[in-house]
Order: C-alpha cells, then sequence, then structure tokens
C-alpha cells in the first residue's frame, strides 16, 4: 500500500501539472487570439477603404450635371422633344465615361424626365420617384445619400442626387445610380468571410450571397415601416443572420457562434464603421485554427510533462537498479562459481550431442544421396520397361521400311543393267526417305532410353506430344483407335523433356490398354493453359476405373494388369516426376464413361 506522504506528492503533482496545462493553454490562445484581431482589423481597414473609394469617386457627378444648363432647360421646357433628345445623349455619354450604372433627372414632383438608359426596356422617364429618400433630400436643397433596390430594374446600387437650382428655386433632382458589385465580387475572390450592413444592420453587401438581406439583430417596428415606405429592399422581411452565445471583447469586437444551416462554428467578429456612409463593415474569422493551435499546445506540453516524468522514473529507477545491483553483486559472485561448473558439466554434454548430429547429419544425406539415385535408376528402370513392351512394334516399324528397302535396290540394279537411270534415281528417293524415317524412329528410342538429369527447362509441349506419339504410331494404328489432339501452338511448360515424353507415354499406353477392346476406341488429348499453369488431360472411353482401386492407382506395384503385361510402377513413376517439377497428376472416370488423366505443369516462356 502506498504511504500518506506518498499519496500527497501524487496529487500535488497532478494539481501542479493541470496548472501547467491551464497556463500553457490560456496563453497560447490569447496569444493568437490577439494576432488574429490585429490582422483582422487591419483587413477591415483596407476594405472599409476600398468601400469609401468606390462610392467617393462619383459624390461629384451629380454636383458636376447640376450645372449644365441643358438640365435647366429641359425642366423649364419638359414638352421640348429636341431638348429632351440632346439631354438623354448627353446623360448615357456621361454614364458611358463614368461606367455609373445609370444617370437621370427628376422634376420638382419626382417624375423621370431623361435618362442615360432612355433607349433600354428599363428606362425610368415617366416612372415617379417623389417616395425616394434621395429625392426627398434633394428636394430640400441637400446632396442625398441612398442605398437601395431599383425600383425599375430591381437592381441594388447607391443613389447619389443634387439638387438643381434656377436661383434659390429647386427645378429638378439629378440623380446617378452606383453599382457596388464588382467591389463585392472582389471581396469574394479574396475568401473572406465579410458583409456591409446599413444603420439598421440589414446586410445588403455580403461574400455569401446566403447572408444578404439579414440582420445582425431583430428590427423595430418602426425600421420595418420606414423601409416599406421607401421601398428601399424591394422586401419587408429580414431573418437574423443566426450569431449565438456572443462574448463582447471591446467596442468593436466579440466572439460569437455563427450558425449556417445546420452547422455551427466559433469566429471572431470584427467591425468598422464608415461614419459618412453610416454603414458599419462586419468580418467573421473563423477560430478553428485557434482551437487547432490550442491543442497542438496543450498536446506539446502534456508530451513535455510525459517526458520529464519518464525522465524521473527513468532517474529514480535507475538509482534503485543501481542499489539492487549492489545488493546483487555479491550473490551473483557465489552463484558464478556454481554456474562455471554446471557450464563445463553442459559443454561436455553438448560436445557429445554435437558430435553424434554431425553423425546423423551425415547418415541423412547419404541416405538422401542413395535415395536419389534409386529413384533415378527406377525412372530408367520404368523407361527401359516401356522400350521392352514396345519392342515388337518397333520391331515392325523397322521391318517394313527393311523390306521396302531391299525391293527397291533389286528394282534398281535391274534398271540400272538396262540403263534406265530414271527409274534407279526414283528408287534411290524412297530408299533415302525411308532410311530417314527409321533414323527418326531409332533416334527417338535412342533419346527416351538414355538417362536423363533432373534440371527443369522450358520444353515445348506439341514436341514433346509428337516425339511420345511417335514411338507409340504402330499401336495406334494396329488397334485401330481414334486420336483427337487438342493443342494450342508454341505453349511451353517447365519440365524435362525426356521425363515429360515418359509421361506421356505411360499415360497413353494406360490409356490404349484401356480401349484394347472397344469396338470404337478413342483417345483424347487436350491442352489448355490457365494463368500461370498448363493442363493436359488424356480422356479415353474405355471401361473407366473401379471405385475401390481409384484411390490407390499411384501406389508403387499397384496393377490392374496381368503379371506379364505391367509391374504397376508406370503411374508412381510418372506422379513422382511431375512432383519433381512443381506439377501434378490426378485420375478419375468421366461422367459419359471411360478414364481421365489430368496433368498439371507449371508454364514457362520461350527458352
Amino acid at each position: 500500500m502506498l504511504k500518506p506522504a506518498r499519496y500527497f506528492w501524487i496529487l500535488a503533482t497532478l494539481c501542479l501539472a493541470g496548472s501547467l496545462l491551464w497556463l500553457a493553454a490560456s496563453w497560447s490562445e490569447r496569444s493568437a487570439l490577439a494576432q488574429l484581431r490585429s490582422a483582422g482589423q487591419h483587413r477591415l481597414d483596407v476594405y472599409t477603404g476600398s468601400l469609401r473609394n468606390a462610392v467617393e469617386r462619383y459624390t461629384w457627378l451629380p454636383f458636376v450635371l447640376s450645372s449644365q444648363r441643358d438640365l435647366a432647360d429641359l425642366l423649364r421646357a419638359p414638352q421640348d422633344a429636341v431638348q429632351l433628345e440632346r439631354v438623354n445623349r448627353y446623360l448615357k455619354a456621361v454614364n458611358d465615361a463614368a461606367q455609373a450604372s445609370a444617370i437621370y433627372v427628376l422634376n420638382a414632383e419626382g417624375l423621370a424626365l431623361a435618362s442615360s438608359n432612355w433607349d433600354t426596356p428599363q428606362s425610368y422617364i415617366g416612372n415617379n420617384y417623389a417616395f425616394r429618400p434621395y429625392y426627398q433630400q434633394a428636394r430640400l436643397g441637400y446632396a442625398g445619400r441612398f442605398y437601395g433596390v431599383g425600383f425599375t430594374t430591381q437592381q441594388p446600387g447607391y443613389f447619389l442626387s443634387y439638387p438643381i437650382r434656377d436661383g434659390e428655386r429647386v427645378l429638378g433632382v439629378v440623380v446617378a445610380k452606383v453599382s457596388l458589385d464588382a467591389l463585392e465580387s472582389n471581396w469574394r475572390v479574396t475568401g473572406e468571410r465579410m458583409l456591409v450592413s446599413d444603420k439598421d444592420g440589414i446586410a445588403f453587401l455580403a461574400t455569401d450571397p446566403a447572408w444578404k438581406w439579414h440582420t445582425l439583430a431583430p428590427l423595430p417596428g418602426y425600421t420595418l415601416r420606414y423601409i416599406k415606405e421607401s421601398r428601399q429592399y424591394g422586401r419587408n422581411i429580414f431573418p437574423e443572420l443566426g450569431l449565438l452565445k456572443q462574448q463582447r471583447l471591446d467596442s468593436n469586437t466579440q466572439l460569437a457562434r455563427f450558425k449556417a444551416g445546420r452547422d455551427q462554428a466559433d469566429v471572431l467578429v470584427q467591425t468598422a464603421k464608415v461614419p459618412d456612409l453610416g454603414w458599419q463593415m462586419v468580418l467573421f474569422t473563423d477560430l478553428t485554427p485557434i482551437r487547432q493551435g490550442v491543442s497542438r499546445v496543450l498536446l506539446g506540453t502534456s508530451l513535455g510533462l510525459l517526458a520529464l516524468l519518464a525522465w524521473y522514473l527513468f532517474w529514480r529507477q535507475r538509482r534503485r537498479r543501481i542499489r539492487d545491483n549492489l545488493r546483487a553483486s555479491q550473490a551473483l559472485k557465489q552463484a558464478h562459481d556454481q554456474l562455471e561448473q554446471k557450464v563445463a558439466a553442459r559443454t561436455d554434454d553438448l560436445l557429445g550431442a554435437n558430435t553424434q548430429l554431425q553423425r546423423e547429419i551425415a547418415e541423412r544425406i547419404r541416405t538422401e544421396l542413395d535415395l536419389r539415385a534409386a529413384q533415378n535408376e527406377l525412372v530408367q528402370a520404368g523407361k527401359m520397361a516401356v522400350l521392352g513392351q514396345m519392342a515388337a512394334g518397333v520391331t515392325h516399324e523397322l521391318n517394313q521400311p527393311l523390306t521396302a528397302m531391299r525391293a527397291l535396290a533389286d528394282n534398281a540394279r535391274l534398271f540400272l543393267e538396262r540403263g534406265n537411270i530414271t527409274e534407279v534415281a526414283g528408287n534411290l528417293l524412297h530408299i533415302s526417305q525411308l532410311t530417314e524415317r527409321m533414323g527418326k524412329i531409332t533416334g527417338q528410342l535412342r533419346s527416351f532410353a538414355r538417362k536423363s538429369d533432373n534440371r527443369a527447362e522450358p520444353v515445348l509441349l506439341k514436341q514433346s506430344i509428337a516425339n511420345a506419339l511417335l514411338l507409340l504410331e504402330q499401336r495406334l494404328r494396329q488397334q485401330r483407335v481414334a486420336l483427337n489432339i487438342k493443342q494450342p501452338d508454341q505453349l511451353w511448360v517447365l519440365c524435362n523433356a525426356v521425363r515429360l515424353e515418359q509421361v506421356l507415354i505411360n499415360l497413353l499406353r494406360n490409356a490404349l490398354d484401356a480401349v484394347r477392346n472397344q469396338p470404337d476406341a478413342s483417345i483424347t488429348l487436350a491442352v489448355q493453359q490457365t494463368e500461370d499453369k498448363v493442363k493436359i488431360s488424356v480422356l479415353d472411353n474405355g471401361p473407366g476405373i473401379a471405385a475401390e482401386p481409384l484411390s490407390s492407382v499411384f501406389d508403387p506395384f499397384f496393377t490392374t494388369k496381368g503379371d506379364a503385361e505391367g509391374l504397376g510402377l508406370g503411374l508412381a513413376i510418372s506422379l513422382s516426376i511431375v512432383r519433381d517439377f512443381g506439377g501434378n497428376l490426378q485420375a478419375s472416370n468421366r461422367p459419359e464413361g471411360g478414364a481421365c488423366f489430368e496433368l498439371e505443369l507449371l508454364a514457362a516462356c520461350r527458352a
């Protein structure tokens, strides 16, 4: 159990660690928030300046136009068509040069007499704008300022107006409408989250279109009535923007939780007044980077405290280990002498066991070599047995060409005596062809009979099949067996050519034995490649293999033939050969009758 003093030190350590973590998180948050506020205030100053410049560049326009004589003459004689056309064209030229949205002239009753868009479907001419505040301000002799949605075009803009006087009498008002859409688009490109609201808190410019026509706070009734009467925004409903849990840091900065749809995010809200316009600019900065920074500081501090704790535990453990080592040194010294004695005894035992193990390893190596030699001799014996069984057929195959060659030689001698050189040449050609055939047969027998190594190499399967069939050609003719071969050209397998031919001969001889008494005997040899393997199937239409011997068909000395026909080693040797080259050999019965032997070998690239 832990002592009370140890409990106290553990509790004190935990309290100290918690205090350090709190101080680190608090310092990190305050520092990051101060940097964020400073950067945000700087950006607000820049955006406020750009907004003021975008508006002030047009403030001179109504004032200058109000002094134009043509505008006053039109107000005095509004029925003069020539004067009206001259003013319309003049306003259009000025508007194109100033790049404003529109310029138009109102009479003393607020009726639009001339406009820069007089030749468009959205012409202001004929509309009465006496309800607009910018007209009412200019009618009283002042410069008017007003932001709202156009009554005719339904497009928002900033309206600048100035009275047109005849002495002290106000004849009418000249109005210039300025669009701030380009400025809003530029802000949106920067990726900022900001808006511009009027004196009542209604957002009329915003980088997020979903924020427009929302309020920062609920609107009083008189404000809604003023908006309705002036038709300022073309709407009477202004939802709240969704700032929750606001915490004010100073007069222009507060922390809030911004709700956008179903998502919520903590943001830093900074505002900047535009006194001469009566607007305010609001900048929203996501606090997620600060939260992430605080998390990183907490993680780093925690890792540092853990490292300090690990160092302390290591130091404490090291001291304990040194103390334990000093205590155990004497016991270790005493045990050392005893261990030396035991090691000497065990060493003698191990030397004896090692000598015995070396003898056993050498004996196993000799046994393995003898076994491999015996296996090779068994394979060679199997081939000799096959050659002995095929001797009669091969003798018959060689006897026919020899008889024909003798007859052709006798005939050639007679033709030569008669001087018939053409016939002699023909007989000699036939003798040459028969000699070539006999050479192929004896060459194949010699190649099949020789001993081969166990080295795997790419073998052309088509050639091996042809060599095997050459040795069995006589028997196929004698038994009148229909042979069907289905194989693609240029298919290579990884094997030994001589041993592969021995396996094929064993399988084909078994098939010939199976169809010996079949009236319509047939054997099918089908070859197909699947991915990296090649499967060779030998199928016959014989009686098949009985169910009981089927499981033992590859056992050595197992045979269903008589003693004079075989020793039962052919399939066992074939299976051993195939497995040496990474293949497999299986036997089964066909559903339609007959046996099926499937030889599977690894596919190889062309040598």
